[in-house]
């Protein structure tokens, strides 16, 4: 259908030549060349026209046209900009320039360009071919529009399958997954009792050394304590003993003696 309607756009062409304000040996070899279909030789010569005739709106004009009926759009585009900003387009010669800068931009699928350029054309001056592309240009605005809407609602359907379809796998691996969870989870318990017990055996035997260094220090201190007692005794019993003390001794109230 969009085949059709460009078809329908292309043989709607307004390429009709206007008189030349002046004229030139260049631009009535490219009406020539143009007549038999060598658009790249009328390309040339209008070119070479417009070169020539300075300003001449005429000639860019005819310049675009060949350029649009070679499929160049663009450089058809810039043609028909050139013919308006000489300032020396009338009315009618305004009104063809937006209708073939219509057809460009239908060209280059650029839509809502075209339809612009179509108003435009009009408002210069009322054509039935001018009205009949914009009216088409509308309708392929419309299908254009439908299409990116379906396009749009197909990805957005295939993005919710998508969804689904990782939502299903998920819920399958989902018990393997809280299986594997629930033996880390254990492993985590294990590791933290076994971490637990090694600290408490660790404090344990402190506690023990330190009890045992206690019981230690407190057999060394009666061992010191013993040995001050012998030392005493040591100290008395290497004593001599004189007559005169033994004596003292037994004149003593206690009656004892050495």
């Amino acid at each position: 259908m969009g085949k059709v309607i460009l078809l329908l756009l292309i043989s709607a062409l307004t390429l009709s030549f206007t008189p030349f304000e002046k004229e030139s040996d260049e631009s009535v070899k490219g009406r020539e060349s143009y007549s038999k279909g060598e658009m790249d030789k009328a390309s040339e010569q209008f070119s070479k026209a417009a070169e020539r005739l300075k300003d001449n709106a005429e000639a860019y004009y005819d310049l675009g046209n060949a350029k649009l009926k070679a499929g160049d759009n663009e450089g058809a585009l810039d043609a028909y900009k050139r013919s308006l900003e000489t300032g020396k387009a009338g009315k009618e010669l305004k009104s063809r320039i937006f209708h073939n800068m219509g057809n460009a931009m239908t060209g280059l699928k650029k839509l809502s360009d075209a339809e612009k350029y179509y108003i435009r054309s009009l408002i210069e001056k009322p054509e039935a071919d001018t009205a009949e592309n914009l009216e088409i240009v509308r309708r392929m605005i419309v299908q254009q529009e439908q299409q990116q809407q379906q396009q749009q609602e197909n990805k957005d359907q295939q993005e919710q399958n998508n969804k689904d379809q990782q939502q299903e796998q998920k819920k399958d691996q989902d018990p393997q997954e809280n299986k594997d969870q629930k033996n880390k989870d254990q492993e985590n318990k294990d590791q933290q009792e076994d971490q637990q017990k090694a600290e408490q055996d660790e404090k344990k035997d402190v506690e023990k050394e330190a009890a045992s260094a206690e019981e230690k220090k407190d057999e060394d201190e009666k061992k010191e304590d013993r040995k001050a007692v012998l030392k005493q005794f040591d100290q008395r019993k290497n004593l001599q003993i004189s007559p005169f003390m033994l004596k003292k001794e037994s004149d003593s109230q206690s009656g004892q003696t050495w």
